[in-house]
């Protein structure tokens, strides 16, 4: 299964938005490459996580941290500002957010290699957040992991 349809089917189940929301507010997490992670242990493909964990880096800093900046800002109430307005304006900022983190999944999956034996999820998931960075509290992943197994 492609990687962006993978990752709308698994982040509509029940406490899995929660667990990824957590580790991105909580501990710098970027839920795309968590998720890439995810899938790939259940496909069992190979990646370089370091090449991936640098795109992601890079993303991050570049386009997904400030266009989540943005969404967040506008999302109370502004004084001189129409509410409908403003709700329009953050669906659009929302939409291209969303957009952008399709085309980096596309990106990461573009990383991948071919199908094989599944993988250990946990362990996919740490590897994962060590290449990216100091990673979270093994609690925190390991809860990402259960709502996904």
């Amino acid at each position: 299964m492609r990687l962006w349809q993978w990752a709308l089917e698994v982040y509509a189940r029940p406490s899995v938005a929660e667990a990824c929301l957590s580790l991105q507010d909580q501990h710098g997490q970027n839920v795309p490459y968590l998720l890439w992670a995810a899938w790939r242990a259940s496909e069992g493909r190979d990646a370089d996580a370091g090449v991936a964990a640098d795109l992601v880096r890079r993303w991050d800093a570049e386009v997904g941290s400030p266009l989540r900046a943005v969404r967040r800002a506008i999302k109370p109430a502004w004084p001189a500002i129409d509410d409908d307005a403003r709700e329009d304006f953050r669906g659009a900022v929302k939409a291209v957010e969303l957009r952008g983190e399709k085309l980096l999944m596309e990106s990461l999956e573009a990383l991948s290699g071919d199908p094989g034996p599944r993988r250990d999820l946990f362990e996919a998931l740490l590897e994962a957040a060590q290449a990216a960075g100091p990673p979270p509290r093994e609690a925190a992943l390991r809860a990402l992991s259960d709502t996904l197994s």
